[in-house]
Order: C-alpha cells, then sequence, then structure tokens
C-alpha cells in the first residue's frame, strides 16, 4: 500500500482540491492518503492573509471527502518530524510548486527518501480565483442579501 501525503491550506474547499485527491486514489489503487491542512499562522507567514475558514471547518470539510483516510495539522513545511512516522512514499504537489525552492522539502526528501508527483494545476478554479470573483460580484452579492434579509 502506497502511502501519500498531500499538504494545503485547503481555504475555500473547491474542485481543483477534491481533483488532487481523486488523482491520488485514482494513480495508486488501494493508496493512503494523508492530507495535512496548514494552520493559521503557517498560512499567515507565506500568503499574508488570515484564511477565510478557521482551521477546526478546514480539517473537518477535508475529512469529510472519500478520497481522503487521514488529516493531520501542518504547522510547518515538511516538518521531518511530523512526517517520518507517516511512513510516507509520496508527496503530491500542484505542478504550481515545481518551479518553488523549497529548501524544508529537498531536506525532508533527503532524509525520508519519498517521491515528490507534481499535478496539473486546476487553473480554472483556485481559492484565490474564487476570492476575486467575489470580489468582483461584491456589490450584487452585498444587494442580493439586503433584499434577502427584509423578506
Amino acid at each position: 500500500m502506497e502511502i501519500i501525503y498531500i499538504p494545503g491550506s485547503f481555504d475555500l474547499f473547491h474542485v481543483g482540491h477534491i481533483r488532487i485527491f481523486q488523482y491520488a486514489f485514482n494513480k495508486f489503487k488501494h493508496s493512503f492518503i494523508i492530507v495535512g491542512v496548514s494552520d493559521d499562522n503557517l498560512i499567515m507567514s507565506y500568503k499574508n492573509i488570515k484564511p477565510i475558514y478557521p482551521l477546526n471547518e478546514r480539517i473537518e470539510t477535508v475529512k469529510s471527502c472519500r478520497y481522503v483516510n487521514k488529516v493531520i495539522v501542518q504547522r510547518k513545511f515538511f516538518d521531518v518530524k511530523q512526517l517520518k512516522p507517516l511512513k510516507i512514499n509520496y508527496i503530491l504537489l500542484g505542478d504550481d510548486w515545481k518551479n518553488k525552492k523549497f529548501t524544508e522539502l529537498a531536506l525532508a526528501q533527503k532524509k525520508l527518501g519519498f517521491k515528490i508527483i507534481y499535478k496539473p494545476y486546476t487553473k480554472e478554479v483556485s481559492s484565490s480565483e474564487i476570492k476575486k470573483r467575489i470580489i468582483k460580484n461584491a456589490y450584487e452579492i452585498i444587494e442580493a442579501q439586503t433584499k434577502r434579509k427584509s423578506c
């Protein structure tokens, strides 16, 4: 059985997240999929913005996905101490990570011996794209919300 680790913030859970879990599930039959959900401090450290959903809600959402076997909280990128007991064979990342330099990832790979797989990024949807759509439609959203409350 292959053990696959998929890290991320998983804020505004969407079809792109489901597709990466599904990809792992289909690529490795009889695999065990562990998802590392980044805590708020880690997200703030690299995105400079607090996630929309609190950590406990993001964990619950990810846990509800049928492709996911286990969810852990990721407090540091590719923490060797945290990953070692999991005995992972693969780390699965979106290919938007491919050209980024992550010394923590290289160090963890060297110490733990897992392989890295990059899945093509779902360009048409991302949490950032969803936020942009909300901002673009903010007036209509507020207007609809106001009408709904007055009924």
